[in-house]
């Protein structure tokens, strides 16, 4: 009996550590004064990627992977693509035809109408594959959270790999304005 219980401790103990060491790095930072409880509509910019790997997805099939991993979100997600569309109807502009920076400047300058904070995401290619998450109030561009992840080793730049990491986020952003409304609410 004394046998089986160690074997089992062992078990237990391997099982465990093997879930930690394969878990993601991260680290979020909500900045001092911002109120990230009031995002109910939350915009994908593009990203900022240059894929390295053979076979990573390129960069529009990255914004849809950050817009399609939104499904983890309890908050309204607005794609890329919508807000393209918008901004082309509303000001005759195609955002989608302009230079990465003059379609960054146009995108800023007209999401407060349609979104209340935007995601920008920046992905690093170093020895592992990092993603910073951006959030900016939409209008004032005052940023609000940020979030960095940083694949294991061992995965490769592919879908599955960019969608974990994506939906990561989405979990970590909801988590954070659910304890900063707990918190407001403790105060009054």
């Amino acid at each position: 009996m004394r046998k089986i219980i160690q074997m089992l401790v062992i078990a237990c103990l391997v099982v465990f550590s093997t879930q930690v060491a394969f878990a993601n790095a991260d680290k979020e930072t909500i900045q001092e004064g911002a109120d990230i409880t009031t995002v109910k509509r939350l915009a994908v910019a593009a990203p900022m990627y240059q894929p390295v790997e053979e076979g990573a997805p390129d960069k529009a099939a990255l914004t849809q992977i950050e817009y399609d991993s939104s499904k983890v979100s309890r908050m309204y997600v607005v794609s890329y693509d919508e807000i393209a569309q918008n901004i082309k109807s509303a000001v005759s502009t195609d955002i989608k035809s302009l230079d990465r920076r003059q379609a960054a400047k146009t995108y800023k300058e007209n999401v407060a109408k349609y979104a209340d904070a935007y995601v920008v995401l920046t992905v690093a290619n170093n020895s592992r594959t990092t993603f910073f998450f951006d959030v900016y109030k939409a209008g004032t561009n005052d940023l609000l959270y940020t979030y960095e992840i940083r694949a294991n080793r061992s995965e490769k730049d592919n879908v599955e790999t960019f969608t974990n990491l994506c939906q990561q986020f989405y979990k970590h952003f909801d988590r954070a304005a659910t304890e900063q409304q707990k918190a407001n609410s403790k105060k009054k």
